[in-house]
């Protein structure tokens, strides 16, 4: 009997997350820690107007960026195909996926000369012309 691949490849590992978490915290911690050091100091060691707006867009990027990274930890599918190309259109010149079943063409596959070819993970064929 012919075992069939896992075709979900691009599942995040719990460690991924984890470390996707911290450095969430850690960017959205670091311009927390700005944006009230730099609008609760006062008297002399208080910086200038123009440092202190100057400050807080930089420390702005670094709470969305950390924000975002610690939403997506703890929200996001156990399977992100962000980047994952659609099945009926290749990835890129010379990249072709199953229709059916979203399988890549291996390199080097057996290719008729009007272009048919058997998808190895479900036995199916189809054509790289799109016909």
């Amino acid at each position: 009997m012919r075992h069939r691949r896992n075709m979900r490849t691009n599942v995040v590992p719990p460690g991924a997350r984890f470390l996707g978490f911290v450095f969430g915290c850690v960017f959205g911690g670091a311009g927390l820690t700005l944006l009230t050091f730099l609008w609760t100091a006062q008297g002399f060691g208080a910086p200038p107007l123009f440092f202190r707006i100057f400050g807080s867009l930089i420390a702005i990027a670094f709470v969305a960026f950390g924000g975002t990274m610690i939403y997506g930890s703890l929200h996001g599918s156990p399977s992100m195909d962000l980047f994952s190309s659609n099945p009926s259109q290749p990835a890129d010149k010379g990249s072709y996926t199953c229709p059916h079943c979203g399988g890549g063409l291996e390199t080097g596959a057996d290719v008729s000369p009007h272009g048919d070819v058997k998808c190895r993970y479900c036995d199916r064929w189809f054509n790289i012309h799109g016909r």
